[in-house]
């Protein structure tokens, strides 16, 4: 669990509570969803199913969400979780992040990351993985200046109705 933290400019990173917090999450993954995933439509199934996501995470001690907040109003979040893999006994992975529009190029992405970081080092982690959509540059370009290094390619074939 990271420590809240408290900024000049009024932000505060605190633990998710999925009560009060999660409307405000499921708020922003329209914009994470339908701008990084071309033809994915959040709607009210994506939702609950999101919902209900968060609401294993919070019981699970393997993941771990932050939010970050201005005023008292969720503005951003970030979704961590332990992996282990067939390579590594412990990886940290970013599950989701975001930063509300009015905020961005300013260092609150870098902080959810250094706070994931903190987080994965203290639970063992050896590395810090992430998926980004190559259209989202922007994301990528955080995701290098944190550290991160493109180690791979997932690439995808999509089929037609008329390949049947």
């Amino acid at each position: 669990m990271a420590a809240v933290e408290q900024d000049v400019s009024g932000l505060r990173l605190r633990q998710f509570n999925w009560r009060n917090d999660r409307l405000a999450v499921l708020s922003f993954q329209y914009e994470i969803y339908e701008t990084n995933f071309p033809g994915c439509r959040v709607d009210e199934e994506f939702l609950e199913e999101y919902s209900f996501n968060l609401r294993e995470a919070v019981r699970n001690s393997s993941e771990n969400l932050l939010v970050l907040e201005e005023g008292g109003e969720v503005v951003g979040f970030i979704w961590m979780s332990l992996l282990s893999t067939l390579v590594d006994s412990c990886v940290g992975y970013v599950k989701n992040i975001y930063v509300a529009p009015h905020l961005r190029s300013r260092g609150y992405g870098q902080r959810l990351l250094e706070a994931a970081d903190e987080w994965f080092r203290s639970n063992g982690a050896t590395k810090a993985t992430l998926d980004a959509s190559v259209g989202n540059q922007r994301a990528v370009s955080l995701y290098q200046y944190a550290g991160y290094e493109i180690t791979r390619y997932r690439m995808e074939k999509h089929y037609s109705d008329a390949d049947d």
